[in-house]
């Protein structure tokens, strides 16, 4: 009669122990669970490999500024040349016959400074990176859940340019931010990841 009480009390508490491990598990390994953190984190981290930015082109090479047409162009390669950024090298001042207009040929040259900043370049043109939006307000973050495993983050970035913005133009010139919406599911192997920002 003891050994079936012991055997007994035995295997209800082996169940007892093996429900409480096993709802332990099933509580703490929801980790599809998505916090505000978690979400900004994720964020953080696709921003830093798939960045947002804005970018110019500058002509290189052998450049030709009219000082009536190409004034402000003139001014921001004489700015970058003052910044390091540029090496102007001025090789023919022409006056233009009847006028008071002139064209200045200039060779232009990227510097080491700039390679930072360079996405493309062929012979006469780089494109080069003038706007980066960085992760800005996270407390105005609209961050919800879509389905089991998949969410929507809305969010704001903001605008930081570099010295190569004199060169081009504002896309956004009316704000410091852009606001951004981010595609987050859960994978298994990796947690809650981004996969798509529009």
């Amino acid at each position: 009669m003891n050994t079936k009480n012991s055997i007994l009390d035995n295997f209800l508490w082996k169940t007892v122990f093996l429900l409480i491990v096993g709802m332990t598990i099933i509580a703490c390994g929801d980790k599809a669970t998505l916090t505000e953190d978690v979400a900004l984190n994720s964020i953080e981290a696709y921003l830093k490999s798939n960045p947002i930015y804005e970018t110019v082109n500058i002509t290189i090479g052998e450049v030709k500024f009219s000082l009536k047409k190409d004034k402000n162009d003139l001014k921001a390669y004489k700015n970058l040349e003052e910044k390091g950024y540029l090496n102007l090298m001025l090789i023919k001042q022409k006056k233009k016959f009847l006028s008071i207009d002139s064209v200045f040929t200039y060779k232009v040259k990227l510097t080491e400074k700039a390679r930072p900043y360079v996405l493309k370049q062929k012979k006469e043109t780089v494109e080069l990176k003038s706007v980066e939006y960085k992760l800005g307000d996270k407390e105005q973050a609209r961050i919800e859940l879509t389905g089991k495993k998949t969410a929507k983050a809305v969010l704001t970035l903001k605008k930081v340019t570099n010295d190569f913005f004199i060169v081009g133009y504002d896309k956004n010139p009316h704000t410091d931010f852009i606001v951004k919406t981010f595609n987050l599911s859960y994978k298994k192997d990796k947690g809650w990841i981004v996969t798509k920002s529009k």
